[in-house]
């Protein structure tokens, strides 16, 4: 077994003071690996900043604050990565958590193996911490498994937050594109799987939490066109397969507005 690799993790974050504390602690309270937790902040105005400030004290150079414009969020994560010293790095959204033991287990598969990105499992919570959705997350980790990228063409199922990968591979795919707003982490993920294949796990590594001022909650809509529009580049030049994706594609897109009509947060 290899040592284990040093981890940096992008927070980006504006006006999540409610979960705020909680997404840093899940990130710095892990046991057993070194890892660096880098929190870009625009300017919030509803005691973020006071908050991550006391936070510091407690976690001294572990936790990195950058307080600066940016052009969104994922110029926002681009500008912590180009700062981030881990070997193996991450991206957890500030009202979303890593789950105890997380990035024990993530470092433990880039030591004993070489995979060049890794992704688990993630849960559903509410604004309160409790789980909820779970035929979701039953549907999504059945998706997960087996995979090919022909199967991500049609359907996102990657959990961007229980996904992790190598420095190399983030320089070689260029980061986020910072004009994509709402599916910037698919079409990352996309790119990622042209130059290799993921390893998967069936473990918990990460719970997204579904409320009503997630981004992700108030414009699944606009969300899924976009993600749509991401297809479209990838598949192109793909012929009878790409097209097939495409159409797939969209019958999941339809079926996952329609859900999301039924079942509000």
């Amino acid at each position: 077994m290899r040592r284990a690799p040093s981890i940096s993790i992008v927070m980006p974050s504006y006006q999540q003071a409610s979960f705020l504390e909680e997404a840093v602690r899940s990130v710095l309270d892990q046991q057993g690996v070194d890892v660096e937790l880098l929190v870009m902040d625009p300017g919030s105005t509803d005691g973020s900043r006071e908050l991550l400030l006391a936070l510091k004290e407690d976690y001294g150079d572990r936790l990195q604050l950058h307080f600066a414009p940016d052009d969104g969020q994922a110029d926002a994560v681009n500008r912590g990565m180009a700062l981030a010293k881990g070997e193996i790095l991450g991206w957890l959204n500030s009202d979303d958590r890593l789950r105890p033991g997380a990035l024990c287990t993530i470092a433990s598969c880039f030591s004993c193996a070489d995979p060049r990105w890794v992704y688990g499992r993630c849960g559903i919570i509410d604004e309160e911490g409790r789980q909820i959705s779970r035929p979701i997350v039953w549907y999504k980790n059945i998706r997960g498994r087996r995979f090919s990228f022909y199967k991500l063409l049609t359907e996102d199922f990657i959990p961007q937050m229980a996904t992790f990968w190598t420095r190399s591979l983030w320089e070689a795919s260029c980061g986020l594109d910072k004009n994509r707003h709402l599916a910037m982490d698919y079409d990352l993920f996309l790119r990622f799987a042209r130059i290799a294949r993921p390893l998967e796990l069936d473990s918990y590594l990460a719970d997204f939490r579904v409320h009503r001022d997630a981004k992700s909650s108030r414009r699944v809509a606009a969300h899924m066109d976009e993600a749509f529009r991401v297809v479209c580049e990838h598949a192109a030049g793909l012929g009878w397969r790409g097209k097939l994706c495409l159409v797939l594609h969209r019958v999941y897109a339809a079926r996952t507005k329609l859900i999301y009509r039924l079942v509000k947060p």
